[in-house]
């Protein structure tokens, strides 16, 4: 098992936004099992690129702080639910003359993912997920002047997404091994109450992770180390269906991890995330590193079956 765990004109957009689609996906496990987790993500966005090239401007900085809890069930070893739901700090600073901060928090929009096995044998699997993001954070905050503060920054998005998600998993039979493969689609909703009436609809999103981990033990301690790569693709922002400049663009990040397993229940992870090539549209902030750290449990609920970590597939 592999635990993976991403302002608008001359002030520019960014495309950091909540790590949601990026930490949908507990590990498989046996039927009758529930998993949770609980982590920290932090993004940090300070750099400025237009298209491909980066500006020599260190005037603007985004940090965006997520606590998340993420829990799922296994009904059987082919079909499970899992939900996440995320508590958010972002803040933007800007250093011109003076220094401006912006800053917001709240929940998040909550995630649930239906996944069934729709494949298995030769130790592998294939796995199908559909699920949604339902609208439950705030959109509207504002700051001291009164004025709404932009949509990127607020805690939710005012709108219902949906979600295809889809995972292909490998084990090695030499070795405690793992290859995972896992794309994930969010296709917008729109926000019919943004800014006086207005309309709002984040781009769509697409993104491709593959990873392989291994595992070693040392001085009695076992410990999985992994390295993933992830794409990310995301289209324009729109207002009342019209496109918003230096939104969206295309990522290639590559993010290297350790957990710990403390025992076949339990696994403390930490992991970070650099971008090793970017394609933003326009003018914006771009992510610089980020950094994932987390505990993650599983709760056997049949005394007959015992979950393992430690047995791949």
């Amino acid at each position: 098992s592999l635990f993976i765990l991403n302002e608008h004109a001359a002030q520019t957009c960014c495309s950091g936004g909540v790590p949601l689609s990026a930490n949908l996906g507990l590990p498989p496990t046996v039927e009758k099992t529930i998993q949770t987790s609980l982590s920290y993500d932090l993004n940090v966005l300070k750099t400025l690129k237009s298209g491909s090239d980066q500006l020599d401007d260190q005037s603007r900085t985004r940090r965006t702080h997520s606590v998340l809890w993420q829990w799922g069930y296994s009904f059987s070893e082919s079909f499970s639910v899992e939900g996440l739901f995320t508590w958010i700090e972002q803040e933007r600073e800007i250093r011109q003359l003076t220094s401006e901060v912006t800053s917001t928090r709240g929940l998040g929009d909550p995630v649930v993912l239906l996944k069934y096995r729709i494949m298995e044998g030769d130790r592998r699997s294939v796995y199908l997920g559909l699920g949604a993001k339902a609208p439950l954070g705030r959109y509207d905050l504002k700051n001291d002047l009164g004025l709404t503060i932009v949509a990127d920054l607020q805690p939710g998005t005012g709108a219902w997404d949906g979600i295809l998600w889809g995972q292909y998993l490998q084990s090695f039979e030499d070795r405690a091994m793992n290859w995972i493969t896992t794309f994930s689609a969010s296709f917008k909703g729109k926000n019919n109450d943004y800014l006086l009436g207005q309309s709002y609809q984040f781009g769509n999103e697409i993104q491709l992770m593959s990873a392989i981990s291994d595992r070693f033990s040392l001085a009695n301690l076992m410990f999985e180390p992994s390295l993933q790569l992830r794409f990310r693709a995301v289209a324009h922002d729109r207002i009342d269906n019209q496109t918003l400049p230096s939104t969206g663009g295309s990522w290639i990040f590559v993010n290297p991890g350790l957990n710990y397993l403390v025992n076949p229940r339990c696994f403390i992870q930490i992991n970070t995330e650099l971008p090793i090539w970017s394609r933003v549209k326009g003018t914006q902030l771009s992510p610089t590193w980020r950094l994932n750290t987390g505990v993650l449990f599983r709760i056997p609920l049949s005394k007959s079956v015992q979950p393992d970590p430690y047995l791949d597939l």
